[in-house]
């Protein structure tokens, strides 16, 4: 099983790339991105509105 060990790590990394690949191929990723950024914009503005510098 050890010979393999290179080959099997090899497989994995391919079907995973492959995976990614189609996620955003199909418009998975899309909206998670987005919900991601307007999350994250928000995480901002309450940091910066919370010490008393200006937006």
């Amino acid at each position: 099983m050890g010979e393999h060990k290179g080959a099997i790590t090899l497989g994995l990394v391919v079907l995973v790339l492959f995976g990614v690949f189609i996620a955003f191929a199909t418009g998975v990723i899309d909206p998670l991105m987005d919900k991601i950024g307007v999350a994250f914009s928000k995480l901002v503005d309450n940091v910066f509105a919370g010490s008393g510098m200006p937006k």
